[in-house]
């Protein structure tokens, strides 16, 4: 599998059941056993007759089929900061975005380049708002962020800033 293609996701259950036996007095006002043994097993009371020796069915695994994976939830710029972590620019006294942003040249451009490019994000100018895109951007950039954790994905995320 190339680095841009996309992981087939296969669901696949696995159960190993243990049988639990239960006892129910039938009495006049008794209508349903199978009831009583249930709301017995649902209160965490132990079974009176098992489970027992080889009562424990073998482990079984059932393939499902294909799936589509959940697709991650917008981030915000909060939940971003959290799952990524930006590092501070400590070249910049005052850098803009509570000092994790880093600018577009000098110094700042060259240190941001020598970070793994997973770790670069780039903060830009679209259409009538500011946005942090993954990885490193040219057109319509205003500056970069470098994070602790790597984006990961296939596509580029996009976190929109209000």
């Amino acid at each position: 599998m190339t680095k841009n293609q996309k992981p087939e996701i296969f669901e696949i259950t696995v159960e190993q059941l243990t049988v639990y036996r239960y006892h129910v007095e039938m009495t006049d006002d008794v209508s349903d056993p199978e009831a009583i043994a249930l709301e017995r097993f649902r209160a965490g009371e132990l079974p009176d007759a098992g489970p027992a020796e080889g009562e424990q069915h073998e482990l079984t695994t059932y393939f499902v089929g294909p799936v589509e994976p959940e697709a991650e939830p917008s981030l915000t710029y909060d939940r971003w900061r959290e799952k990524y972590r930006p590092i501070a620019n400590d070249l910049c006294q005052g850098a803009p975005y509570d000092g994790l942003m880093f600018e577009t040249y000098g110094a700042e451009r060259e240190y941001v380049l020598r970070h793994n490019s997973e770790c670069i994000w780039t903060l830009v100018q679209a259409e009538d708002e500011l946005v942090i895109l993954s990885g490193w951007h040219f057109v319509n950039r205003l500056g970069y962020f470098i994070t602790e954790r790597p984006w990961d994905g296939l596509e580029t995320a996009e976190i929109a800033l209000g």
